[in-house]
């Protein structure tokens, strides 16, 4: 996609919210998620119309969950399988994430219930979904894994 620093595109916005959403569907963000949230918007100018204080934005972020049922408003105006499936690796390493490598137990139950309703939406094949999950699963050792993912993704900020 290429879209201006000013102008990100609606669907690169979804990403984060689909994020914040899944990560959000055990009724909190851990500190781990959080501080991803944060630093994400710090480092790229995220301010979800805060006036350009993105700590003030992951906040509101943080402080205001949206119902897992808001996948079912996000999810279809993704634009691409590539988005879509984008979006299932983001997930499951903002849940694996939380989880501090304890494996699917350590996941929280709504969380779980949060991802399957993601993947239900995106409609990929399940080799696509299990394709998202490896490539997640590879990314969360580097110390930097999803936020490296995110950085590239949404090269259209300012860095």
């Amino acid at each position: 996609m290429s879209t201006s620093a000013e102008h990100p595109a609606d669907s690169e916005l979804d990403l984060l919210r689909i994020l914040c959403c899944v990560a959000w569907a055990d009724g909190r963000f851990t500190p781990e998620e959080q501080d991803l949230l944060e630093r994400l918007m710090q480092r790229y100018g995220i301010t979800g119309g805060s006036e350009g204080n993105a700590s003030v934005a992951a906040g509101v972020f943080a402080a205001t969950p949206e119902p897992v049922e808001a996948l079912d408003r996000l999810v279809p105006r993704l634009s691409s399988a590539e988005d879509r499936q984008l979006a299932v690796k983001l997930a499951y390493m903002m849940i694996r994430l939380g989880s501090h490598g304890q494996g699917d137990s350590g996941i929280e139950a709504g969380e779980k219930v949060a991802y399957r309703r993601l993947v239900e939406a995106v409609a990929l094949p399940e080799s696509e979904v299990e394709e998202a999950e490896w490539a997640g699963e590879q990314e969360l050792p580097s110390q930097n894994g999803l936020l490296a993912l995110l950085r590239s993704r949404f090269a259209w900020l300012p860095v």
